[in-house]
This record gives structure tokens, sequence and C-alpha cells, in this order.
């Protein structure tokens, strides 16, 4: 996963000068800079709104000293500090209420809810802090602000699968997504009951860019967002966070059913055996399909809506006609092609009469004849296919008037 630079910085202005006795209190200014970014669509999280700012000001002994809540993103906090004393500050952005008002070690557990998994009309939850803070006449203290969502950059890569799949993308889900998050600490989900039973999702138009080529075979990019779940090394618990992928899929062999989807899932986190998705960070991930599309990689696939193409055709026809000396080709289409198959000229071995008029060479995918023809009589050849077919005919071959 890569770092994303935090976009907002909250600097505290300290309006101390030379010959202020220690321990005085001095007049202090509180400066958000908003860094202004291009607009998300609205179904997504504008990654840069601030609706509201929490302030929490302790001091050494844990306590609170002073706490703020502000709606709407104002520029300039007033607020108060003594020089030359020990603050922890704490500082978050989009909750949309006060925080209670906690000790230093009960805000550091506190954990924000989220009543959906996109509630995100009012901005990203962002938080930040400040410990041991002491102003020495500074003019100012820079508290990066960094969100506590991580987002994932999702993509498919279809270059290397069969030319007979097509697999077109109708959602994707966040599974094991976090209904909640420590602000101010590392934060994982750590029960069911701290995870939604179904996680941010989008689709219909919202996941077209996964079925439209931005390079050949390679898919546009969708973004999905969790709160920060770090779970750890080799931790596959229905609390780890995964990505579900839903869609149609066709073959030649195979098909999803009529209002029916194939499904691939796959761990989120930091390597293979890693579930670690951290607070503030972009996840590139590419789903590389290979072959049919239906081999376990590094996912894992249900195929419940898939069913198999089921075909028994014979070529060229029931009844056909050649002239003697003439090679003719009899064959079955058959669906799945691993069918079991069987193909027997009738009479061939045991009548002489038969066994003169021609000879034969089974194809090499067992499927068919070609029928090498010396003189006038007829052919008859039995085929049939085993499970999950359990079919049968005779072709006749004429040769001659």
């Amino acid at each position: 996963m890569k770092k994303v630079c935090a976009l907002l910085v909250l600097s505290l202005m300290i309006g101390c000068h030379d010959g202020t006795p220690v321990g005085d209190r001095d007049a202090t200014v509180v400066v958000l800079d908003l860094e202004e970014e291009g607009r998300t669509r609205s179904t997504l999280p504008d990654e840069t709104l601030v609706s509201d700012i929490n302030l929490l000001i302790y001091n050494q002994e844990g306590v609170l000293e002073e706490q703020r809540f502000l709606r709407g993103f104002q520029r300039e906090i007033k607020t108060a500090l003594l020089t030359e004393v020990p603050y922890d500050i704490f500082v978050c952005a989009n909750i949309g209420y006060a925080l209670p008002a906690l000790g230093r070690e009960e805000i550091e557990g506190y954990r924000y809810h989220l009543a959906y998994p996109d509630e995100y009309s009012r901005g990203m939850p962002m938080c930040g802090r400040l410990d041991g803070y002491v102003s020495h006449g500074d003019p100012s203290v820079r508290i990066p602000l960094v969100r506590t969502m991580a987002r994932v950059d999702l993509r498919i890569d279809r270059t290397r699968l069969d030319s007979d799949v097509t697999f077109q993308v109708t959602s994707v889900t966040v599974g094991g997504c976090p209904s909640s998050v420590r602000l101010f600490g590392d934060s994982r989900a750590e029960s069911a009951t701290q995870v939604f039973a179904s996680g941010f999702v989008l689709d219909g138009r919202q996941v077209q860019a996964l079925n439209k080529d931005q390079s050949p075979g390679v898919s546009g990019t969708v973004n999905l967002y969790l709160l920060e779940n770090l779970q750890g090394d080799d931790a596959y618990t229905p609390v780890c966070s995964y990505i579900e992928i839903r869609g149609t899929y066709h073959s030649d062999s195979w098909h999803s059913r009529p209002g029916e989807t194939l499904a691939y899932r796959f761990y989120l986190g930091d390597g293979p055996q890693n579930h670690d998705v951290s607070r503030n960070t972009a996840c590139r991930v590419t789903v590389r399909l290979e072959g049919t599309g239906l081999t376990e990689d590094s996912w894992r696939i249900d195929k419940d809506a898939l069913e198999q193409r089921l075909g028994f055709n014979l070529h060229p026809a029931a009844y056909n006609e050649c002239q003697p000396g003439d090679d003719f080709h009899l064959w079955c289409d058959v669906l799945p092609a691993d069918t079991p198959f069987e193909i027997e000229p009738v009479a061939w071995d045991d009548d002489e009469i038969v066994h003169n008029l021609y000879t034969f060479d089974i194809d090499p995918d067992g499927h068919g004849l070609t029928i090498h023809t010396w003189k006038g009589g007829s052919a008859l050849v039995y085929f049939k296919a085993g499970p999950p077919l359990n079919r049968d005919t005779l072709a006749l071959l004429v040769i001659g008037p």
C-alpha cells in the first residue's frame, strides 16, 4: 500500500514573544489550511471536504483543558495556551458531533461509528495529534490530519483470458467492512458486531469503468473506501476485509444463469498472508484473469451461478451421400468439450462386406471420423456421449447411387 499525502494541515499559531514569563497564558490562533482538489462524484466521499472540527487540548496530567467543536470549515480558531508547558493536542474532522469530554486515555481509545458504509455526506473522518507540545515562542505548530480510511483503486486485466470468455462486472463490494474506527490509535474490527453485513458497494453505472478498456485488455479504475482494519498476518476470519467482484460470465463451455452472477473474492493486505488495511493509504489492486477465468489463485470463486453449456449436434446430418473414392467427414459438436465420447462404425469389424467398403480415421479430438470410401454401399456410424449429456445417435452414409 502506498501512503497518500495528507491534504489537511492544522496549524496552531502561538503568540509568544520575547520577554513573556514562563507559564503565562498567551493568545493563540488555530489555523486550518485546506488544499483544494477536484470534487469526486456525489456517491463517493469527497476526500478534501471538512464539515466540522473537534479540537481537544490536554495538560500534562491528562486532564482536558480545552475543547472546541466548530461546524463548517473555519480557518482561524482562537484559543490560549501556557508557554513552556507541555500539551497533548487532538484534532478530528467530520465527526458530526462534539466528542465527549473524556480524559486523555479515554479519548485515545474512543471509537467513532458509521451508521452505514457510505456515510460520507459531511466528509471523510480525519484526525491528527501532537503529544508533548511545548511552545518556545514558535510562530506556529502544524498537525497533519490523516484520513481514517483507506482507498482501494481497483481495475481488471483481461489480456490473458481465453478468446471465448467474456466477464462483465455488475457490482463491487467491500466485505469485512469495519463499522467503527479508533480515532487516535491503530484500529481493527474485533468481532462480527464491528463489521457491516454488507460494506461499501458500487453497482450499475458506477462499475462500468471495469467493463471498458483504458488500455488494450485492461479496464479503467473504480475506487472503494473502508475504515482502517489492521488484522495482521494469517488471520482469515470474518473480520478481515476483502473485495467481492460480481458479474455475468459467458464462454463456449459455461455461462451464468439469467439474473445470477459469478463472484470473485480476495483479501486485502500488504502481502499474500497479511490482512492489514491501513488508514490514509491508497491500495492499487489489479485483478488478472487467466484462461477460463475460473481457476482459483489468490482469490476464491463462487461458481454457484454457473451452469455448463450442453451441446450434442451431429454434422453434416443423420443421412448423407457421397461417391466412391470420396473422403467424407462425420462429427459431433459436444459441450462440455471433455464429455466422454465414443465412435463406432457399425459392423465394420464383424461384417466382411462392410469391412471392404471403406477405411476410417478418428479425429484427434475424438468427436468425429473421416471415412475413406472404396466402392458403393453404405456406412452406419454410432456416436455416444457420456455424462453430463448421456446422448447417442446414428449417422448413415450412402456411398454411390
